[in-house]
């Protein structure tokens, strides 16, 4: 089979390089990726794909849908500029607050209920809070969109806007669902684009038929990724969330991403005959090395070594996300979930949207397996 992607190291000069994106992250050439075939679009009412997106959600394997949100970006276009340009103005210094309320200023829902900053986190710029009215009475509390960097590294501004309620460090978004819709709700008022995603029947349909489960899409984070920046390797095992669904609105991502079961097998075999080779002689010592979310060596391989990522994209790793492609990572379990990372790429800054997928009803969580 012809390979999509055709990889390029760092320092490569031609006319491929320049059909190619180049992966950068932080002041790190990892490279760069050229498409040989550039995939077709897809339609999410398929049931032919609907049986393939079920097979693949099973394995823990991401499920790639170019151009699943393309015909809906039109109705949509002038909520995206203006998001676009909201984050333009936040990377300028606007105040988050002011912001907010001045997009929700029509609603009768949303009142304000104030700010704060954890101090303790370096990421974190400003959260807002809002309580919503019915029948006039505030009824929900402590619902709130968090401002955040993405990284502390100084060198990457790209930021995003997560949607949540509760107390955060008491995890209270994870111990009870009546105020989730609630937060769902605000952040559909401040960003009426999320319709692209959650207005879309054929997609919800798709996503429910490869988890088996009527869903709601919550936890939902903004990006607006900028030049040069992106996520490192994680995954997203969350109690009761059974994956992430992420749309491409503008711009262009890269993702490197594979299930943990895969990612450990090709950790031990990219190190192997290395010192490193013993943090990874097992099968099992491999996947209990990914837990170790400190580990300098291991966070250095990951995210800091163009060799490695050279190895995921000519196994077929990479995929390429333009305005109107949707990606689906799913989390099975706590070992068979998809971990991912994610370079920006072009020249300017992007616009996507994130959102966690939970049942509707919850289920018991299913245990570890070795």
């Amino acid at each position: 089979m012809t390979p999509l992607q055709e990889y390029l190291p760092p320092g490569r000069r031609g006319a491929r390089l320049r059909s190619a994106v180049a992966l950068e992250r932080r002041g790190v050439r990892h490279g760069a990726v050229r498409e040989v075939a550039r995939p077709a679009a897809v339609e999410p009412a398929r049931e032919e794909l609907r049986r393939r997106a079920r097979e693949r959600w099973a394995a823990a394997q991401p499920i790639h849908l170019p151009g699943a949100l393309a015909r809906r970006l039109g109705r949509h276009a002038r909520a995206i500029r203006a998001s676009l340009a909201l984050f333009e103005r936040l990377s300028r210094g606007a105040d988050f607050q002011d912001e907010l309320w001045a997009r929700l200023e029509r609603s009768k829902t949303f009142a304000p209920a104030g700010t704060t900053r954890d101090l303790g986190d370096a990421r974190e710029i400003e959260k807002v809070f809002a309580d919503a009215r019915e029948r006039g009475r505030r009824s929900v509390r402590d619902l709130y969109a968090k401002l955040s960097w993405i990284s502390v590294d100084e060198r990457d501004v790209s930021l995003r806007i997560r949607f949540s309620f509760g107390a955060e460090q008491l995890l209270d978004w994870q111990k009870e669902t009546r105020r989730a819709p609630w937060a769902d709700r605000l952040a559909e008022a401040v960003f009426p684009e999320c319709a692209v995603l959650s207005g879309h029947t054929g997609l919800v349909g798709l996503v429910e038929a490869a988890c088996g489960r009527r869903v709601r899409f919550s936890e939902r984070i903004v990006y607006n990724n900028a030049p040069g920046g992106g996520a490192v390797f994680h995954h997203d095992v969350e109690p009761f969330q059974l994956g992430v669904l992420y749309g491409q609105l503008a711009g262009e991502t890269g993702w490197l991403a594979l299930p943990r079961r895969e990612l450990s097998a090709e950790l031990a075999g990219f190190v192997r005959g290395s010192p490193l080779a013993r943090r990874a002689r097992t099968a099992r010592q491999a996947l209990r090395w990914l837990d170790g979310e400190g580990d300098a060596d291991l966070l250095r391989l990951l995210n800091h070594t163009p060799a490695f990522t050279r190895r995921l994209v000519e196994r077929g790793d990479f995929v390429r996300l333009r305005a109107g492609d949707a990606l689906l990572l799913p989390s099975p379990g706590p070992d068979d979930v998809c971990w991912h990372s994610v370079f920006a790429l072009g020249r300017g800054p992007s616009l996507a949207h994130s959102y966690g997928i939970f049942g509707l009803r919850r289920a018991p969580q299913p245990s570890a397996s070795s």
